[in-house]
């Protein structure tokens, strides 16, 4: 499978289903109840629509994968204000209550992998490097089609960054996740810490356009 089959767009409301499920299966693997789907699909559409610009890619007529990223005030201010989507900042708060106070009636096996991976995620602190001009906040893809849908998907991401004048990209990422990926694709780590919680570290990756 080449990365030619893959067709790469804008992301658009219809598409938060398919997104949801694309985050699953690149940072879970437990059985998901009606409950956990709920969930998922409020968290990615909050996830994607609370960052500037976001991305998709297509097989088959299948959404297989998304980007998304946001720029800095310090390297564009109007650009940081500039989102492709409407912002759902109430839906956040709406999603994260319902799920702490048990609205969305999430399976205790999901619960336990969505807790350890948000903590991860919460490592990201002041002494955390992020200034740049775009941060790259998610790239999620299905594991079968790992042969070249993130080619792809940072391939449209680097280009938008490029159209917008943007030359410093910065991720962050930890040691669960498939930092390789950036690495092979050229991203430099410029910055490491465990995580306070043990077995593991957080890492910052930067790339230069």
């Amino acid at each position: 499978m080449s990365e030619s089959i893959f067709t790469v767009r804008k992301y658009e409301g219809r598409d938060t289903a398919a997104c949801a499920r694309c985050f699953y299966e690149g940072f879970f693997d437990c059985p998901l109840t009606d409950g956990d789907v709920e969930f998922l699909q409020d968290y990615a559409q909050v996830l994607i629509e609370k960052c500037g610009f976001a991305y998709v890619a297509e097989a088959g007529g299948e959404v297989v994968g998304f980007i998304c990223g946001s720029y800095q005030k310090l390297f564009d201010r109007s650009l940081a204000k500039r989102h492709d989507t409407k912002q759902h900042y109430g839906a956040w708060i709406k999603c994260f209550a319902k799920f702490y106070f048990g609205g969305y009636k999430c399976s205790s096996a999901f619960k336990e992998q969505f807790g350890n991976f948000f903590r991860q995620v919460r490592e990201r602190g002041k002494d955390t490097p992020m200034k740049c001009d775009c941060e790259l906040v998610a790239l999620s893809s299905r594991k079968d089609f790992r042969k070249g849908v993130g080619t792809a998907l940072w391939r449209a991401f680097s280009e938008r960054c490029k159209t917008d004048g943007a030359k410093v990209v910065r991720l962050f990422t930890n040691s669960d996740a498939s930092y390789a990926f950036y690495e092979r694709r050229g991203f430099a780590r410029i910055w490491e810490k465990e995580y306070s919680f043990g077995g593991g570290s957080s890492y910052v990756y930067e790339y230069i356009l």
